[in-house]
């Protein structure tokens, strides 16, 4: 459809329809019929083609009828259609992008494909979430090592912050004290002490610790045996 420019006496302005003006000596346009007709008859076919009955007192029929012809050439997909993710020819809604979205992203299993939220410290502590997913980060929290001569080993707060430490002290003489210093303290308490002696005869070489509770920081340890000098070696377990 077009202006009707190839119709003689119409009196375009411009390619366009005017009003005129009598003193610039600009002659009205004139609507011929056979265009009017035209005109008219193609919007009517519009209107027709939306499945509507042409109404006179109706000026918003063209657009319903061309809302009404873009959803039967290419109808909105149903939440079914767009969750199995199969139809090709239908347009999806941003409801229906999120309905389809939606469908797919599911909690993680073993088994499933999915999303999870990461654990809290609490949950990785707890040790009894099976929805969630734990970081490196969060396992490692509190974890620390010295692997020294004299050394510990702080297990990660999961594993309940238990706390493994190595050292030693040299006692001079049997029936010597000497404290032997760990090399960090225990935040909470000691629960266990190992002790040995180096010396010779093997036999006649024993050391022990008066200490009970066991200390924190330290226990005093005393040498028995026939050697002049001894190392005393320990291991010590906490929290």
């Amino acid at each position: 459809m077009d202006y009707p420019k190839s119709e003689p006496g119409v009196a375009l302005l411009n390619g366009k329809f005017t009003d005129g003006n009598p003193l610039l000596g600009v002659s009205a346009s004139r609507d011929p019929a056979k265009w009017a007709n035209d005109v008219t008859d193609e919007i009517l076919g519009v209107i027709e083609e939306g499945g509507l009955l042409p109404d006179e007192a109706n000026p918003a029929q063209m657009r319903q009828a061309v809302v009404a012809i873009i959803n039967k050439v290419a109808p909105v997909a149903t939440q079914a259609e767009a969750e199995a993710g199969t139809e090709n020819t239908k347009r999806m809604t941003p409801l229906r992008v999120f309905q389809a979205i939606a469908k797919k992203v599911v909690q993680a299993s073993e088994t499933v494909l999915g999303i999870a939220k990461v654990a809290t410290q609490a949950q990785t502590e707890a040790g009894t979430d099976d929805a969630t997913i734990v970081t490196p980060k969060k396992l490692q929290m509190g974890f620390s090592v010295s692997l020294a001569q004299n050394g510990y080993i702080v297990f990660p707060r999961w594993l309940f912050g238990l706390i493994i430490q190595w050292g030693s002290v040299v006692v001079s003489g049997a029936g010597t004290a000497a404290t032997a210093t760990y090399p960090i303290a225990f935040p909470t308490q000691c629960f266990q002490a190992f002790l040995t002696a180096s010396g010779w005869p093997l036999s006649d070489q024993r050391a022990v610790t008066t200490s009970e509770p066991l200390g924190s920081a330290s226990i005093p340890v005393t040498y028995f045996g026939s050697a002049t000098s001894s190392r005393v070696r320990f291991w010590v377990v906490g929290n």
